[in-house]
C-alpha cells in the first residue's frame, strides 16, 4: 500500500480510495482543487501501487493497514473519507472499525453485485472475466463489453485508463472480483448517526438494491445520482467532484 500526501497540513483530512484497476493518480485531476484547503491523502491499494511486490487480497486487509495508518498519522481520526467503487470495500469496514473516527463517508459507485448463494457459481462461470480484466490493466483500453456494464464510453474512461499503473498482478485482479461479489455480506452494525453519502452516474446499474442495504447500516444516508454520468465519471469532472466534498464536509 502507498498513500500519498498533499495540501495544507492545518485543514481539514480527507482521504481518497481509488477504484478497480487505479492507483492514488485517478486523483491527479481532484487534488490540486483540494490541497489549499484540505489535508489530502491519496491511496494505492496493495496490487495498485505499481511496485510489483505486492498483492490485493481482501477489502478487510486494506481496511485494517488504513485503521494503522490513521493511528499512526492522525491520531485515529479522519474529517473525511471518499471511496470510489472498488475503495468503497474498504470504506465501509472502516467505518465499522472501532479502532478510528471516521467523521464522514462518499461511497461513490458502491454496486450491489452480490448473488448470494450463487456467487461461487458465477465466479466459476466467469472465470474467464479476470484475465479479461487483467489484459485492459496490461493494454490500457476497455472492451466494449465492460464499458457497457459500467454504462461508461471510451472518451469517459480514457483518462483514467491512462492512470492504471504497472504491474499489476492476475491474482490482485482476482481477488477484486471476489470483493466486489461479497461487498455487502459483512454484518455491519447499525450505525443511527453515520453521516455517508451514497453517490452514483444514472447511467450505472446495480445501485437499488445497493441503496437498499446501506440504508440498513446508515438510516441518515444521503444520495445522489448524477445525470448522463457512468461508473466512476464523478473522477472526469474534478470540478464538480471538489465541490461536492466541500458541501458534504460542511
Amino acid at each position: 500500500m502507498e498513500i500519498k500526501r498533499f495540501g495544507n497540513p492545518a485543514g481539514r483530512s480527507v482521504m481518497l480510495l481509488h477504484g478497480n484497476l487505479m492507483c492514488w493518480r485517478q486523483f491527479e485531476d481532484v487534488i490540486p482543487l483540494l490541497e489549499k484547503d484540505y489535508d489530502v491523502y491519496a491511496v494505492s491499494f496493495d496490487g495498485f501501487d505499481g511496485t510489483g511486490t505486492t498483492t490485493y487480497t481482501t477489502a478487510q486487509a486494506q481496511a485494517e493497514k488504513l485503521a494503522d495508518y490513521l493511528r499512526a498519522e492522525l491520531h485515529g481520526r479522519l474529517d473525511l473519507l471518499f471511496a470510489e467503487s472498488l475503495g468503497c470495500g474498504p470504506a465501509v469496514l472502516l467505518k465499522s472499525s472501532p479502532r478510528v473516527e471516521i467523521g464522514r463517508v462518499i461511497l461513490s459507485g458502491p454496486e450491489y453485485l452480490d448473488y448470494g448463494a450463487l456467487n461461487g457459481l458465477i465466479l466459476r462461470i466467469m472465470r474467464i472475466m479476470p484475465p479479461k480484466q487483467y489484459r485492459t490493466a496490461r493494454d490500457k483500453t476497455m472492451p466494449a463489453w465492460a464499458l457497457r456494464f459500467m454504462g461508461q464510453t471510451e472518451e469517459g474512461m480514457r483518462t483514467m485508463l491512462s492512470r492504471v499503473p504497472d504491474h499489476i498482478s492476475l491474482e490482485s485482479v482476482r481477488a477484486t472480483w471476489e470483493v466486489g461479489l461479497t461487498l455487502y455480506r459483512a454484518d455491519f452494525p447499525v450505525q443511527p448517526e453515520a453521516q455517508v453519502a451514497c453517490w452514483y452516474g444514472e447511467k450505472e446499474g446495480h445501485m437499488e438494491k445497493a441503496i437498499q442495504k446501506l440504508r440498513q447500516a446508515y438510516p441518515k444516508l444521503t444520495v445522489r445520482c448524477f445525470p448522463g454520468f457512468g461508473h466512476g465519471d464523478i473522477i472526469n469532472h474534478p470540478a464538480l467532484l471538489a465541490q461536492g466534498i466541500t458541501e458534504f464536509l460542511g
